[in-house]
Formats: C-alpha cells, sequence, structure tokens
C-alpha cells in the first residue's frame, strides 16, 4: 500500500483530485491534504508518503522550494508538479531535474491515473531492485570469510597473483594489508575434543578462536585468518599504525615481540574459555607482503609438524627456514603389490604391513604436505573398492569422525583415519582375511614375489604349497574371488611400471627379471596392459632426480 500527499493552496483543488484517485484499484492505503508548503513538509515528516503531488505557485512556500526541503529528506519520493496553462512552460522546464512528471489544471483524471499507475509500477520495481542489492550484499558478506580465506590460501601456496589483480582484490574483500608491507604469521592448532567435533561444530569452534584472536589483537595489528589444507588455523598479521603505505611510502614496522605476546594471551584466553588445550607457533621473523608469505607458512608448518605425537598445549617460536626438500616418488605407495590388490586378495597382514611402509617413508623422508594429500588420495580409492564390493559407502564404515578425509589432511590425521578404516573394513570382510587366507594366499603371494624370474607358473606355485594345480586354481579364486593367472600377470605388469618409473634398467633387463626371456612377448603383454610400450611409459614417466 502507497501514501500520496496531495498540496494546493486551494481545498477545492485537494478535494476534487483526491476524489479522482481509486485507492482499491491502485493499492493507495492513505491520501493525505495539505494546503500550504508547511503543511505538507510537515505531514511529510510525520508519514511514510511515496508519492507527492504538489501546486507549483503557492503562497509563502512555492512548489519549487517544497520539492527542495523533501528531497532533503527522501530523494527517492516521487513527485507530480501541478500548473496552469500561464506556468506550462515553467513546470515543464523543472521535470527533468527535480521531479517524476506534471499535469495541468484542471486535472484530467485518466491523465493522472495512468501517470499514477507508472510511479507505483517504479516504485515496486525500485523497492525489488533495492531488496536485489540488499541480498547480494548480504550474501557477499556471508562469503567474505571464505572468499578472503582462499585468497590467503593462494598466497601461503605461493602462487603469484599480478599485482593489480591482488591490488583489486585486497580493495574488494576489505582487507587492510599493502604490497611490500612487514607481516607476521602464526598457526593454530586444536587440539583434544576440539579435534573430534563434528564438522559444523567444529567451524564454530574456528568461529570463535578467529573473534578472539581479533579481539586480543586489535589494537596492535590487522588480521586476515584461514583455514588451511591441514585443518589449521593461519593468522597473517600486520600492524595497524600505516604511514604512506597506500601511497607508496613505507609501511610501519611490525612489533614481533608485541605480536609473540599477543598471541599467548590468545592461547591463554581462548584455552580457558573452551575448556581445552590448543597449540600455537609463530613466526620468530617477519617477511614481506605478499612475497614472503609461502616460505613464511612453510617454516610454522614445519614447525608444527615436530611437535611429539601426543604433546598438546604447546607455544612454538619457530626462527629456522623450511628445508629444502627434494621432489620426487614415494617408494612404498607404489612399489608392487599395491595396497589395492593386497586388500582385493585378503592378504591383511600384507597391506598393514604396505600401510605401515608407507607411513615410515612419509615420516622419514620429510616430504612437504602435498605427499600426505597423494597418499590419502591412493589409499582412499583402495578403501572405496573394498565397501562397494560389500555394497557401502566409505563414510558407512567409521561413522561421522571417519568419513572421507578433507583434502590434504595432516600427517597424524591421515594416519589415524587410515587404520582406523582399516580395522573397519576388516571387520567388514569378516576374521576369514586374518585366518584362513593368510594360510594359502600368503604362500602364494610370498612365492610370486621371490620366485618372479624363476620360470614362474601355476604349476610351479602349486608344487610349492603341495597342492595340484587345478585344486589350487579353485582354492585362491574362492578366498580371494580373483584368478591366480591374472593375479600372476598383474604383478608383472605393476612391478615393470615400477622398475620403468624408478630403474634406468634395460628394457631387455627389467623383462628378464619379470621372468620373460623373449621380451618382443614383455613389451606386447605390456602394451595390453598400459596402452603403450615400456619405452613409450619411460619417456612419459618422470624418473626421482639423483
Amino acid at each position: 500500500m502507497f501514501d500520496v500527499l496531495i498540496v494546493d493552496d486551494i481545498p477545492s483543488q485537494v478535494d476534487s483530485i483526491a476524489a479522482t484517485i481509486s485507492k482499491e484499484v491502485l493499492c493507495i492505503g492513505r491520501i493525505h491534504k495539505a494546503f500550504s508548503g508547511e503543511e505538507a513538509l510537515a505531514i511529510f515528516r510525520m508519514h511514510p508518503v511515496q508519492i507527492v503531488i504538489t501546486d507549483i505557485r503557492m503562497p509563502e512556500m512555492s512548489g519549487i522550494e517544497l520539492i527542495r526541503e523533501i528531497r532533503k529528506v527522501n530523494a527517492r519520493v516521487k513527485i507530480i508538479v501541478l500548473s496552469g496553462y500561464a506556468d506550462f512552460e515553467y513546470a515543464q522546464g523543472i521535470v527533468p531535474y527535480n521531479t517524476s512528471g506534471y499535469l495541468m489544471k484542471p486535472v484530467n483524471p485518466e491523465q493522472l491515473r495512468a501517470m499514477l499507475e507508472r510511479l507505483i509500477g517504479e516504485i515496486e520495481g525500485e523497492a525489488k531492485q533495492r531488496t536485489q542489492q540488499q541480498r547480494s550484499v548480504y550474501a557477499f558478506r556471508e562469503s567474505l570469510p571464505t572468499l578472503r580465506g582462499e585468497l590467503l590460501n593462494r598466497l601461503l601456496c605461493g602462487e603469484r597473483i599480478p599485482s593489480a589483480e591482488l591490488e583489486r582484490k585486497l580493495s574488494l574483500l576489505d582487507l587492510p594489508f599493502t604490497p611490500q608491507q612487514e607481516a607476521g604469521m602464526f598457526i593454530v592448532r586444536l587440539e583434544g575434543r576440539l579435534e573430534e567435533y563434528k564438522k559444523v561444530d567444529r567451524s564454530l569452534i574456528e568461529y570463535a578462536v578467529v573473534n578472539m584472536a581479533e579481539e586480543v589483537v586489535q589494537d596492535a595489528f590487522h588480521l586476515w585468518p584461514c583455514l588451511d589444507q591441514n585443518e589449521y588455523l593461519v593468522f597473517v598479521a600486520a600492524p595497524r599504525e600505516e604511514t604512506a603505505g597506500r601511497a607508496g611510502g613505507t609501511a610501519s614496522k611490525l612489533d614481533g615481540l608485541l605480536l609473540d605476546r599477543l598471541a599467548a594471551s590468545l592461547k591463554k584466553k581462548a584455552e580457558a574459555l573452551l575448556g581445552s588445550t590448543l597449540s600455537i607457533a609463530i613466526a620468530a621473523n617477519s617477511a614481506a607482503f605478499p612475497e614472503g608469505l609461502s616460505e613464511l607458512y612453510r617454516t610454522i608448518v614445519n614447525g608444527i609438524r615436530r611437535i611429539e605425537d601426543g604433546r598438546h598445549g604447546v607455544f612454538l617460536r619457530v626462527n629456522e627456514k623450511p628445508e629444502q626438500v627434494e621432489i620426487g616418488c614415494m617408494t612404498s605407495l607404489y612399489k608392487p603389490p599395491l595396497l589395492l590388490h593386497l586388500l582385493d586378495t585378503g592378504d591383511w597382514a600384507g597391506a598393514e604391513k604396505k600401510l605401515g611402509d608407507i607411513f615410515d617413508e612419509l615420516k622419514r623422508v620429510q616430504y612437504p604436505p602435498e605427499y600426505a594429500n597423494e597418499a590419502y588420495f591412493a589409499i582412499a580409492g583402495a578403501y572405496q573398492y573394498m565397501a562397494h564390493k560389500k555394497g557401502k559407502l566409505l563414510r558407512e564404515l567409521g561413522g561421522s569422525t571417519f568419513g572421507l578425509m578433507p583434502a590434504a589432511p595432516s600427517l597424524a590425521q591421515l594416519e589415524k583415519w587410515t587404520f582406523h578404516l582399516f580395522r573397519s573394513i576388516q571387520e567388514l570382510f569378516g576374521e576369514q582375511g586374518e585366518k584362513q587366507k593368510l594360510g594359502l594366499v600368503d604362500k602364494v603371494h610370498k612365492y610370486i614375489e621371490t620366485h618372479m624370474n624363476d620360470g614362474l607358473s601355476l604349476q610351479a606355485v602349486a608344487e610349492h604349497v603341495g597342492l595340484h594345480p587345478a585344486y589350487l586354481s579353485r582354492a585362491y579364486r574362492a578366498e580371494t574371488g580373483n584368478n591366480l593367472s591374472e593375479y600372476i600377470l598383474r604383478y608383472r605388469m605393476e612391478l615393470a611400471t615400477y622398475l620403468l618409473r624408478s630403474s634406468d634398467k634395460k628394457i631387455y633387463e627389467i623383462a628378464q627379471t619379470l621372468g620373460y626371456q623373449a621380451v618382443p612377448h614383455f613389451i606386447k603383454l605390456f602394451k595390453a596392459h598400459a596402452n603403450m610400450t615400456p619405452q613409450e611409459y619411460r619417456a612419459r614417466a618422470v624418473l626421482p632426480s639423483g
């Protein structure tokens, strides 16, 4: 419903215009009447008037003066100007500037109705547009923490963002950070029961920690938080005291000792309010924004990863530079037999040893965090295959805490998840895996692994385990669901890909290692397996340096 105000110093004119307006048809709630500019202005200030119809010539306060005063109160109100024939050109001249239209006296009812319909349509359209704009602004504000976090994660990973694009994003996201500004950094790791919360509850805890951090440091530092790929809360800090940094001068120097003390205060406050411990690792040095963030981040992550398992409530100052690690292929993850095939054939002991070897290598070699992600996808793929064989989804096996992991889990998270799901899959397939299969299947697999180039055949394996070849084939298939000859071929091809990728042996040497005396036959089998020749596979593979 809309309110209309009619203004004219002749009461009969006001009553006549009001009588021609159909309130029901035009959805008009109230029609206010005023007989002077001062009275009209008082009514306008008291009521939510959307449309004003005013005479242009009135004593004391003219229509022009009234319009000027109304515009000071509300710039969006629609105004229709009334004028006699003598004022036609004058009224027509002001229409484009301050009003929505004009009508000549005496007012034609049809013209007035048409104009009111048009203005009401404009008001409704503008209201919808404002509502949409408000929704857009609200949605943007709601997603602002996520957008800020995504941008910071890109910088932490060392992504090079062009200066103009970065400055535009910083401005759009209302982030008071400038290029070459000195920045500090600290990481918060949730621990104990805080780490075990479900995702929604954990998000609330993370939100609370971010709010506490901003309260603690707000007088001295700007904070830019994000949740990284390891589920650590990362905070980048910059001093609030800015000089001419935005105009090309030198930004304020970061007080590292003050940031250190405030981070310690945050730890104490958060632990008291949340009723659990958390660890904080803080960089002893600062870095130039944004170029130095990536190295500073790796420094702190390497520091917090060295905190011993089970040790909580640590406040760690890290000042060494991150180690330069050699990038190469993980050996244990891809060395045959693969985890998938150990699980598929029910070799639980072999699968558990395989998992142990993978984590031993991850810890021993000090791989970058990305390698934990690589291991996760390989392990998760094998686990999903096993769950699907039993008509289950992986998330059904481990409850809410042990479903699919987030991308790029920390090594401790991944190890805990891996062995918990491993036990669940064992239980899903029953105790036969541990008891019955190890007797026959384990003997068969060990013989295959150690006699690869000794004329390996079904007959030779059967003689080793003391069974007739036909009976062995049926028993192996019954216990594993796989054909023994197919397993031997698959194992040979997996070992071939491993040797081609990780050694400099010649093709004929690899063929002999696998028990193939005829190299063309080996090449034919490998091409059927990998859809390319051994030479082509080696050319595409990336050999580890050194």
